[in-house]
């Protein structure tokens, strides 16, 4: 695979060894770019767009009262990180353009959808808030991949022929990457410049 574009793991281990169990037979492995979403994106997916969560036992529900001090917490600091993400977006926004457009429904918004999705080993509950992944561009399809999980790697997936644009952005605070997507709608993510330029000759060639 020496014509992989791969990145790379802290320490010089390419990250295509990860990829490479989740291909189909007939499939061939053509980049793998670690990108994350931007920072001015909200930090989580809203409900309606959320799988369905299990029925909680009992003993969960007792769990939750006598953690409901350290829960009301966390929902507070949260609200103040969505407060201040919000101002930076609002001062953000009428320079360098909204970091996601089209809405949750496009297929930008499925991307964010995908990659914020992280599900749990036991299947007791999800999380929202992830913002890594890695790209995986294939012969047929790009899959999304969490670049840390090496027992549930698989975020999601899109047909190569969804994402039809790039454009790098980087400035001196910033490393956005915009992708562009068939249906007109748009995602940032931040990605370091050999990142940035594999992405734009993969999708521009």
């Amino acid at each position: 695979m020496t014509d992989v574009f791969a990145s790379q793991r802290y320490g010089g281990e390419s990250y295509a060894a990860a990829v490479t169990p989740l291909l189909g037979q007939d499939e061939r492995l053509i980049a793998v770019v670690k990108v994350d979403l931007c920072g001015l994106i909200r930090g989580d997916v809203p409900r309606r767009h959320r799988s369905p969560e299990p029925a909680r036992s009992a003993g969960e529900r007792v769990m939750d009262v006598l953690f409901l001090p350290v829960t009301l917490t966390v929902a507070a600091l949260e609200l103040l990180d969505a407060a201040w993400t919000a101002l930076r977006r609002a001062l953000v926004a009428p320079l360098r353009g909204r970091p996601l457009q089209g809405g949750w429904r496009s297929q930008a918004g499925r991307f964010v959808v995908s990659v914020r999705t992280l599900p749990s080993r036991t299947g007791r509950s999800t999380s929202y808030d992830n913002e890594h992944a890695l790209l995986a561009f294939t012969t047929h399809r790009v899959l999304i991949v969490h670049p840390h999980d090496t027992e549930t790697p698989y975020l999601g997936e899109f047909p190569r022929e969804q994402l039809r644009g790039v454009r790098i952005r980087h400035w001196t605070f910033s490393s956005r990457v915009d992708l562009t997507f068939a249906d007109g709608s748009l995602v940032a993510v931040e990605a370091r410049k050999p990142e940035a330029e594999a992405l734009e000759r993969i999708v521009t060639s």
